[in-house]
C-alpha cells in the first residue's frame, strides 16, 4: 500500500515539476506530456522498478481518465445548440479530413516502400490511442507502431496548431475545435479547452467522430492494401 502511494505521489510531483520547467522553457520538448514520462522512465531504470509494478501502483490515476471523459458531457450539454446548428459542417469536414489523413498515410508508406505492416499500422494514427490499438490489431497492423505514430501525431498537432491558426487567421471556434480534435485527438482537446469552451467541446466531439470515420475508411481500404505487392 505504501509503495502504491509513493508511485502516485512521485508521478504527481514529476508532473508539477515538468509544468514549472515548461513555464521557464516553453515549447514542445519541455512540455509536461514529454518531460513527465521521461523523468518517470529514468526513475524506474535507476531504481530497477518493473513497469508493471509501477502501472499497478498508479492504477487510480488511470481511472481518473474515465471521470474526465464523463465530465466532457457538461460542456457538451452547454454547447449542444452550437453543435446542432453546425452538424453538417462538422460531419462533412471530419469525414473528408479523416479520409485524407488515412490515404496520405498509406501513400506515404507506399512511396517509401515501408511494407504492408507499416501501411496498416499507420492508418489509425489520427485516432485516440485505445481505439487506435484495437483498430490496428483488427486490420493486421502492429499496435506498437500505431501507438508511436499516434503519439507523434498528437505532439505535432499540438505543436503546429497555434502556428497554423496564426498563419491562416483561424479564429472561429468550430474551425479551431475540429483542427485540434482531428489533428491531435485528446491532447488537442485539452489544448482547445484552454482557448475556450466551444473550441474544446467541438474538439471532443471531433476526435470521437474522427475515430468512427477512420474505422469505416480502414475497413474499406484494408482489402485493397492486402492486394498490393510491396
Amino acid at each position: 500500500m505504501v509503495t502504491k502511494i509513493f508511485y502516485i505521489i512521485i508521478t504527481v510531483l514529476f508532473y508539477f515539476l515538468a509544468k514549472k520547467i515548461n513555464r521557464k522553457k516553453p515549447g514542445l520538448l519541455f512540455s509536461p506530456i514529454i518531460l513527465t514520462p521521461v523523468m518517470l522512465i529514468v526513475l524506474l531504470l535507476i531504481m530497477d522498478i518493473p513497469y508493471k509494478e509501477y502501472a499497478n501502483g498508479t492504477f487510480p490515476i488511470n481511472k481518473l481518465l474515465d471521470v474526465v471523459t464523463v465530465a466532457l458531457a457538461i460542456p457538451l450539454y452547454r454547447n449542444w445548440s452550437f453543435l446542432v446548428k453546425n452538424w453538417r459542417v462538422i460531419v462533412c469536414s471530419l469525414a473528408a479530413g479523416s479520409l485524407i489523413a488515412v490515404v496520405s498515410g498509406i501513400l506515404f508508406t507506399y512511396l517509401l516502400a515501408m511494407g504492408k505492416d507499416y501501411m496498416l499500422s499507420i492508418i489509425p494514427r489520427i485516432v485516440t490511442i485505445p481505439i487506435a490499438v484495437s483498430l490496428s490489431e483488427s486490420i493486421g497492423g502492429t499496435p506498437a507502431i500505431t501507438v508511436l505514430f499516434s503519439m507523434l501525431t498528437c505532439f505535432v498537432g499540438v505543436f503546429i496548431g497555434p502556428t497554423i491558426m496564426k498563419h491562416f487567421s483561424i479564429k472561429h471556434p468550430l474551425s479551431i475545435g475540429m483542427m485540434y480534435g482531428l489533428g491531435a485527438q485528446a491532447l488537442g482537446t485539452a489544448k482547445a479547452f484552454k482557448i475556450g469552451e466551444k473550441e474544446g467541446t467541438t474538439s471532443s466531439v471531433s476526435y470521437i467522430l474522427t475515430a468512427i470515420f477512420t474505422v469505416i475508411w480502414a475497413l474499406i481500404l484494408t482489402p485493397f492494401i492486402h492486394t498490393l505487392n510491396v
